[in-house]
């Protein structure tokens, strides 16, 4: 299956790589969050599951509800 060479422009390249660093700082914020709340299962599934930032993005706001809660 090839791609047509009409979808690959400049613009398509910087909007790809913006969103990919977006994800990748994302994702190592919240390993980093894991690692040291010493969630060793949530920073293997962050390391190994790639979903686009979805679960990145989960983790990074239940964690900071379940911190939060309890101060």
């Amino acid at each position: 299956m090839e791609i047509p060479i009409e979808l690959i422009n400049v613009e398509t390249i910087i909007i790809t790589s913006i969103v990919l660093i977006i994800v990748l700082i994302l994702k190592g914020f919240a390993m980093y969050r894991a690692a040291r709340k010493e969630s060793r299962c949530w920073f293997w599934c962050l390391l190994i599951f790639n979903t686009m930032g979805i679960l990145t993005i989960l983790y990074l706001i239940f964690s900071k509800k379940l911190a939060s809660e309890e101060k």
